[in-house]
């Protein structure tokens, strides 16, 4: 099964063996009965743990957090993992998502964990930004936990997808950031001239 393959070409579990999954989505459960949050493919992939604390799934979803800045586009979702670059992964009752921070979009990946894990799996690349933090940590060291990609100028105003464009940066730094450039963006129309105060 896909979700086995993943999570042998993880890391070893961040957190304790999960006993308690009163608050977690029964779509993670499959994730999360094997091993309690992980990275993969060089750290290009974050799974978050479970159980509490700093870097936590429930830290990671506090409602007086980041994810307060986008309204009832993140209502209902939970977080769980996201790319090098600090893109979201989301799960609800139905789906499995592609959360994008800087505009809010969210693209359907999958209907069970099965299913992402394949998807994970056959476009890891896309999904995770795997050969570009790869070329990063082969010019700038090993990628830190807690640490993501980003770069200066935000990607959807055209920031690139390169390495030596790109910055280690705090996951928390990161998400709060592109919260705060997503609210002085969300209502511009298209082709609107931006001039974004950087936090």
């Amino acid at each position: 099964m896909a979700v086995e393959e993943l999570i042998e070409i993880s890391s070893p579990a961040l957190a304790p063996r999960m006993v308690d999954y009163d608050k977690v989505p029964s779509r993670l459960h499959p994730l999360l009965d094997v091993k309690n949050g992980f990275y993969a493919f060089e750290s290009a992939l974050f799974v978050r743990p479970w159980g509490g604390g700093v870097g936590s799934a429930e830290w990671w979803n506090a409602e007086d957090g980041w994810r307060t800045a986008y309204g009832e586009s993140a209502n209902g979702l939970t977080f769980f993992a996201e790319d090098v670059f600090g893109f979201q992964f989301a799960v609800d009752d139905e789906r499995f998502y592609m959360f994008d921070p800087e505009t809010a979009e969210l693209d359907p990946v999958a209907a069970s964990s099965g299913e992402w894990a394949d998807c994970i799996l056959e476009e890891f690349d896309e999904l995770t930004g795997y050969s570009v933090a790869h070329l990063w940590q082969s010019l700038n060291g090993p990628l830190r936990c807690g640490f993501r990609l980003t770069p200066a100028v935000p990607f959807f105003l055209g920031g690139e997808f390169k390495a030596e464009a790109l910055k280690e940066k705090r996951d928390l730094d990161v998400a709060r950031m592109r919260a705060h450039v997503y609210t002085q963006t969300k209502d511009l129309p298209d082709g609107s001239q931006v001039k974004i105060t950087l936090i």
